[in-house]
């Protein structure tokens, strides 16, 4: 197990690039579009997060299993 968490970190290193990514986008697009967009976009980017949050729940549960 260690192993595979050494070999994950070594090839997603810029993976922390991504929440300061998507801050930057998000602080510039509440500070250029109207509310009722903005409110679309933020419903999309949060049914995006949940989707991706259920499929990695569902992964790390599928792999936990088969390492035993």
């Amino acid at each position: 197990m260690k192993e595979m968490m050494k070999h994950c970190m070594e090839k997603c290193r810029w993976c922390p690039l991504i929440p300061l990514t998507i801050g930057i986008i998000s602080f510039a697009l509440g500070y250029y579009l109207d509310a009722e967009i903005l409110r679309v976009i933020w419903l999309v980017f949060a049914g995006l997060g949940i989707l991706m949050g259920l499929m990695a729940f569902t992964m790390m549960s599928i792999m936990s299993r088969s390492m035993k």
